[in-house]
């Protein structure tokens, strides 16, 4: 009798994690092309028509840059706190926190400052919001060992409460007609555009973040105690590395990278706070993280991938009248996809012959 078996893979390459998350993609593709047919749409036809209007067409691609830029950075923020086990959850209310605070620094002092003083005041400001917000369960696995992905994730529902209550309430634009959206910010509040497209430097922000991360996971001491304490708890603590502070530094570091995204998305695209500004780009950022294997310079691949996963399901939406549900199914199949597929990154198939 032959049957299959699961053997444990002595070493596996770069390339064999790669590989197996092409095939995982190609999986989910698949499979989401089987409820694309149930809903009565071609798969191939919906797969090509997203090919021309994104890849081949100058609109398609801005609309790739734009939406790639929040999964840029909050993809990098998760895949940052995974370098020590530690899964943030809360990427999304600590977006929604930079985006509050660099509302607040618009919408003070948006009229006083000039836009080459503005900018980075917003982006600090954003970054420390974030940062702060992403302290508190961060403390809380430091000092006490609370699981993160519980205090993170119930903190992001905190987060967005609050900021409805301030567009309903003290930030509401007067001449809205009373619609929950704040004024919209000077010109010297807004990020600059590259030409005349919709591509802001928020681009330049994520991409210039993630080779940070980068540089100081592989080339500085403290990356070298980070990457250590996530391989191996014990041997990091007998080495006499601070693994409290570590906790609470890389967390913080987490919800500062999230906290840029906000910005970038009130800063960049909407030049006002608004309700539902973030489409679900936090959670998207797990992931990013998860398909990039969480390395930093991944991340840029993974989240040029979920931008065209969300540009392609929005233009299915329009052409087929599909609804919003579909792209969260398509990220969900991707995501389980992912998850099932990490089992072959540690074993192999192998076929055994038993008895005659």
């Amino acid at each position: 009798m032959i049957y299959l078996t699961l053997e444990k893979r002595l070493n596996f390459s770069t390339w064999t994690r790669i590989g197996i998350s092409i095939a995982a993609v190609g999986i989910a593709l698949i499979i989401g092309g089987i409820f694309l047919f149930a809903v009565g749409v071609n798969p191939l036809t919906a797969y090509g028509m997203v090919w021309n209007q994104v890849f081949m067409d100058y609109w398609g691609w801005q609309d790739l840059m734009v939406k790639m830029i929040p999964f840029l950075l909050t993809g990098i923020a998760v895949a940052v706190a995974a370098q020590m086990k530690i899964w943030n959850i809360g990427a999304e209310g600590q977006l929604y926190l930079g985006a509050v605070a660099a509302t607040w620094t618009a919408l003070q002092w948006g009229d006083a400052l000039s836009g080459w003083v503005m900018i980075p005041v917003m982006i600090l400001a954003a970054m420390f919001s974030g940062a702060m917000w992403a302290a508190v369960p961060g403390f809380l696995r430091a000092q006490f060992g609370v699981n993160e992905i519980i205090t993170t994730l119930l903190l992001n529902y905190v987060a967005i409460s609050w900021v409805d209550y301030l567009l309903y309430g003290p930030w509401r634009d007067p001449g809205s007609n009373n619609f929950p959206v704040t004024r919209e910010f000077s010109e010297s509040a807004q990020l600059p555009l590259f030409g005349d497209s919709s591509v802001h430097l928020g681009l330049i922000l994520g991409l210039v973040a993630i080779l940070i991360v980068y540089f100081i996971l592989e080339k500085t001491k403290i990356g070298y105690q980070i990457r250590v304490a996530g391989d191996n708890l014990f041997a990091a603590q007998y080495s006499g590395f601070n693994i409290k502070w570590l906790t609470l530094a890389i967390v913080m570091v987490s919800g500062a990278l999230a906290g840029i995204a906000g910005m970038g998305e009130v800063a960049g695209i909407h030049f006002r706070l608004k309700q539902n500004f973030s489409i679900n780009y936090g959670y998207t950022g797990i992931i990013v993280a998860w398909l990039a294997r969480n390395h930093p310079l991944a991340v840029i691949v993974t989240a040029f991938f979920m931008a065209s996963v969300f540009v392609g399901g929005e233009l299915m939406q329009l052409e087929f009248r599909l609804p919003i549900a579909m792209v969260y199914l398509f990220e969900g199949i991707i995501l389980f996809s992912v998850l099932g597929s990490e089992i072959f990154a540690e074993y192999k198939l192998k076929f055994k012959k038993v008895g005659n």
